[in-house]
């Protein structure tokens, strides 16, 4: 009888600290949003995104922008942008199992984007650019990027990423409609 209670308390005992040890490992802040201050400022393009830790090096999320200005930027109207992201940890070669920062770090994404691309025509008329807006058309595609995510101490996150696309649906006049890019500043809250 007394090895049978020896054995229970060992046994429970080894099921706390390892329930202890896995509710440690894991993630307690798993959503996060985030404002594209880079497509905003510069593009007039604002986005906004939205990502989910799916474990500490997999996340999967959106991105949706709107156009202000589509003549003198990228020409999107609308933008939808869902992804997927690798991360390749925080740089800490010695500790990589045990990430302080889970998906944070230099990372890879996989990313489709579905939106509403406006195409205009230019004249040079009296030494001045006229731009008419021939159509708009819907475009879709799918590609890759990649970048860099910090995480502070206050789950504030900052990101910097960079790729490019091919639309699968596009105007054959107009090259600049078959490649869309992705790239941003991005600052963002986990919680």
């Amino acid at each position: 009888m007394r090895k049978l209670t020896t054995v229970l308390s060992v046994f429970l005992l080894t099921s706390l600290f390892c329930l202890n040890a896995q509710e440690d490992l894991e993630l307690r802040h798993r959503h996060e949003l985030k404002l594209n201050l880079g497509s905003s400022v510069f593009l007039a393009f604002p986005e906004v995104s939205y990502e989910y830790l799916l474990s500490e090096d997999m996340t999967v999320g959106a991105s949706m922008g709107f156009g202000f200005d589509t003549e003198d930027s990228d020409g999107y109207s609308f933008k939808a942008t869902p992804f997927l992201r690798w991360f390749f940890g925080d740089w800490s070669w010695f500790r990589r199992r045990e990430m302080e920062h889970p998906a944070t770090g230099f990372f890879l994404e996989a990313n489709g984007a579905i939106g509403s691309y406006d195409i205009y025509s230019y004249d040079y008329i009296d030494y001045k650019s006229v731009y008419t807006k021939e159509k708009s058309l819907v475009t879709g595609g799918m590609g890759f990027a990649f970048g860099w995510k910090y995480l502070s101490k206050n789950n504030w996150t900052a990101e910097l990423f960079s790729g490019a696309g091919r639309n699968f649906n596009y105007d054959k006049d107009y090259d600049e409609s078959k490649i869309y890019f992705r790239m941003g500043i991005s600052i963002g809250k986990r919680f």
